[in-house]
């Protein structure tokens, strides 16, 4: 069984692989912009129909934050799972993307895969 610090060191190893693919493939880049689903599917990343998927890249004048939707009443909010005694470390690595409907911002989609 991993420990959480190795968990920690493998989901932030396949972050920045991906990071990485993205600064440095131009290709890759590209079809992340114009196709970003059939880009994220290439390295496992499978989003459901229905979700619109919008990439955001951060340059020296701009700058991303990325807020998630609130929890429904009476949801767990993952704060509270995450601080939960008895609570699991996932092990998987995730990347929050914005998401849309019809074209206007609808709250935020997390693409996780498998350690």
């Amino acid at each position: 069984m991993m420990n959480p610090s190795n968990v920690d060191q493998a989901k932030g190893a396949q972050k920045m692989d991906f990071y990485e693919r993205v600064w440095s493939d131009d290709a890759y880049r590209a079809r992340l912009e114009q196709d970003p689903k059939s880009a994220l599917a290439e390295i496992g990343w499978n989003i459901p129909e229905g979700i619109d998927v919008r990439i955001a890249f951060d340059t020296d004048d701009v700058k991303h934050f990325h807020i998630p939707q609130a929890p429904a009443e009476g949801e767990v909010s993952d704060g509270e799972l995450l601080s939960a005694h008895g609570g699991t470390t996932p092990l998987c690595v995730t990347a929050a993307v914005v998401v849309s409907a019809g074209g206007s911002a609808a709250g935020s989609y997390f693409l996780s895969k498998a350690v």
